[in-house]
Formats: C-alpha cells, structure tokens, sequence
C-alpha cells in the first residue's frame, strides 16, 4: 500500500463545497433527531414507549450496517474517488425515504399497519443516511496529511452542520406551522411539506459537494478488505475504540436534551417561543466556538479542549434544571446556560472529528491498513446509536411517568422529563473525563512520535514498491 500525497493546497472553493455539503446533510438529520419523536407521539399518535424501542432496534441493526458501509465503501475504486459516488448515491436514495418517513401513516393506514410503516421507513431512514453520512466523513484525512490542514476541514463541516441544524431547531415550528396549519392544512401536512422542502435542498447541497470537492491524499495499490477484516480492524485499533466510547456516550447525554426540549418548552416551560431562543442562542454561541477551536488547540492543547468542551455542557446543563426550568423564568439566565451547552457541543464535536482523523493514521500505523471509511462509520454508528439511546430511555421513561400528548403534564412527569434532560446528561459528562484522561492518548509526544514514524514507513513502502 502507498499513499500518493497529491497536494496540501484547498482551495477556498473546495472548502465552501466540503461546508454546503455538510449543511445539507445535517438538515436531514436535524429534522429526524429534532421533530421524529414528537411527531410520532403527537401527530401520529403511536407510544412513546414503542417509538423508544424502535430507536433501540434500529441501532442494533446499525452495530452492522455502518460498518459494512464502510469496508463497501474502502473497497470502491472509480475515477471519482471512493467517497463521492456514494455520497452522490446516498443522498438521492435517503431523500426519498425521508419524505416516507414523515408521509403519516394514520392518514391511510390502521392498527398495527400504522406501526409497521413507521418502524420499516424510520430503519431504512437510518440505513440510506449511512449511505452518504460515512464517506462524507470518510474524506476528511483524505484532504491533508497535515495536522493543521485536518483540523482546519474539521472545524469548517462542523460550522456548516451547526448552521444546518440551527436552522431546523430555529424556524423548523414556524415553517410547519406556516406550511400546515396557515396554509389550510393540518400539522401532518406541514411536517411532510416541511420534509420535502429539505430533501430538494440536501439534494443541491450534495451535489455541489460532489462537483467541488476532490481527495488529496490518495491510498494506491491497497489490497482489498474482507468483511472479516472489517471487525478486525476496529478491534485492533484501541484509540478508536475509546472514541467510540466516548462518541456514544457523548449523543446520549447530548440528545437527552436535544431530542427532549420540544416537550421541556411545550409542557414545563409552557411557551414554545424557547424553542425558538435556544435555537438563535446556540446558532451565535456554535459560531463562536467554531471560529475559536483552533486558537483554543494552539492555546491550551487538544486535551485541554476537549475537557473544557465537558466542563461548559456540565454548567449550561444545571444552570438550566436550577435556574431556568418553570414557567416564568428568566429568559437571560436560560440564555446563558444555553450558550455555555452549545459552545460545549460545538467544540466537543469538533474534537471528535479531530481524534476520528487520527484514529485513521493510528489505524495505518498499528496494522499497516489505511481505512478511512471504516473508521468513520463508527462515528456514523456512535452517533445513531447514542442519540437512540436516549430517545429510547426518553420514550420508555415518558411512558413510564405517565406522559399523555397534547394535555398538561403532571408533577411526577415534569420531574421525570427534568432529571433525564439534565441531571443525566451532566453525569454521562462528567464520566467521559475520567475516561478520556485515563484512555486517550492521541496527544503531545506519543501523538507527534507516531506521526514520524508512520511517514518513514509510508516512505520505506513507496522505495519497496519503485523496486519492485
């Protein structure tokens, strides 16, 4: 295997593409994370604790999709590259599942049919996602060898992703109210105009993605990688199985709120118009920490921020289950914590993409493979997983406390609906420091070292190979 190093020079226009395309992408995915649970409880009217295990199921059967998709994806070799083809391919087909997804089943389907539609288009959502999701991500250690370059083009997704799902958690009520109710329609029907409206826009943003963006960093001659490899593979690289921990852990605790704070404005707080203010709030406060995260690493380290990321989710967290969770309360204190939640997730996800790129080159230095898209399927798979654990703990626990659609909750529901949102999430916070302090080590000198050394094997390769 070589690694033909084709040049380190991005332009500004392959970065605004890489960027469009992650938009796109994180539209779809913020109106499934944001909107698909409400929307099955209060639309479509199914359980929530039927909805939490179906979330449940669909991870399980994505522990072996995802990589799959991967080691499918390592082995695709066309004058394209081995990324954009799929991400192309995988945005038409998901687009068109999506608008299934939110076609309401009630409308003209009965009993048990009902259910069926839901889990079968809601599985095949997540499975066409992983279609374009995995080599998206997979490209990003194919853009530069170069530490700075990579944290460069994983900071400017992310930036784009944050403004993908901004839009969503900032306008997506007022454009289904606007697409439904005022426009003589029901809510169903603004759920699904609104699901359409976002799949012609992902369709152009991807494929703007694919005409402008190109690997730089090129694996030649690699030898093909067997299914049986694909495990293999992971299980041998110890520092992404760390991250993997961490990544699953991290949605969990994030999505516990994320995917909770349309019940928290619509039945604890009693005004949905916060919907809308945590959405601004965290759009600004992404912005900010984005633009800051490679200052911040050449400041204080990559650990550094990494730590600091947990420590603002911590605060912003109980800051908001004391002091901004009952009707009445004040808007800038709410406003605060809400800044302080999502610059943390804003630099913790940046970190993630960072350590994810490294984890490749680990992966290469370890077993002598260099597969991108393996790795990053499981940020794909942590991702769904995580933020399924949560709905599924979050539909099981609103059944469990007695949560009816559409009525006002009682006390033991609110509680419930708080300690989950909040109280929980800053646990599993709290807990990933341990593990990472204890666990990760793609840092400072052993980092470096690995680097200079995994370049005089590839170099080692390339003389072996113009002998041969």
């Amino acid at each position: 295997m070589g690694v033909k190093v084709m040049d380190n020079g991005i332009s500004f226009k392959e970065k605004l593409s890489f960027g469009i395309g992650a938009y796109g992408k994180d539209l779809v995915y913020g109106i499934v994370a944001t909107f698909v649970m409400v929307y099955y409880t209060d639309v479509v009217q199914v359980s929530p604790a039927f909805v939490g295990g179906l979330f449940l199921v669909a991870r399980i059967w994505d522990a072996v999709n995802d990589p799959m998709m991967g080691l499918i994806v390592d082995n695709t070799h066309t004058k394209y590259g081995k990324f954009r083809p799929w991400i192309l391919a995988g945005t038409i087909i998901n687009s068109v599942v999506l608008a299934l997804l939110f076609l309401n089943p009630a409308e003209f389907l009965q009993g048990t049919l009902v259910y069926v539609w839901c889990a079968v288009t809601y599985i095949l959502w997540g499975m066409t996602y992983t279609l374009m999701d995995v080599p998206y991500w997979s490209m990003i250690p194919s853009f530069s060898s170069d530490s700075k370059v990579r944290d460069t083009m994983s900071v400017i997704p992310r930036l784009f992703a944050m403004f993908g799902g901004s839009t969503i958690t900032t306008f997506g009520l007022m454009i289904i109210a606007f697409l439904g109710v005022n426009m003589g329609g029901t809510v169903s029907d603004g759920y699904f105009r609104f699901a359409l409206l976002i799949a012609v826009v992902f369709n152009v943003c991807e494929v703007i993605c694919f005409l402008f963006t190109r690997e730089h960093v090129v694996t030649e001659s690699q030898e093909r990688i067997k299914p049986a490899d694909a495990l293999r593979i992971i299980k041998e690289n110890d520092q992404l199985l760390v991250i993997i921990g961490l990544t699953v852990m991290k949605e969990f605790g994030i999505y516990l709120f994320l995917g909770m704070n349309i019940y928290y404005y619509r039945y604890v707080v009693l005004d949905e118009s916060w919907f809308a203010l945590f959405g601004a709030i965290s759009f600004a406060s992404q912005l900010v920490a984005f633009s800051a995260f490679s200052q911040l690493v050449e400041m204080i380290s990559r650990k550094s921020t990494y730590l600091l990321s947990l420590a603002l989710l911590i605060s912003g967290l109980l800051g908001m289950f004391f002091f901004a969770g009952a009707p009445g309360s004040s808007t800038v204190v709410f406003g605060i914590c809400a800044a302080l939640f999502s610059m943390g997730n804003a630099l913790i996800c940046v970190s993630g993409t960072v350590m994810l790129a490294d984890a490749c080159d680990y992966g290469e230095f370890k077993t002598g493979k260099r597969t991108e898209a393996i790795v990053f399927s499981a940020q794909t798979l942590s991702v769904k997983f995580g933020s399924a654990m949560s709905g599924a703990l979050g539909g099981l626990l609103l059944q469990f406390v007695g949560y009816v659609p559409n009525i006002a909750q009682t006390e033991q529901t609110i509680m419930g609906l708080k300690f989950l949102m909040f109280v929980l999430s800053a646990i599993i916070f709290a807990t990933m420091m341990f593990i990472y302090v204890k666990c990760y080590k793609l840092n400072g000198d052993f980092y470096k070292d690995m680097l200079s050394m995994l370049e005089i094997t590839r170099e080692q390769k390339k003389l072996e190979q113009a002998q041969a």
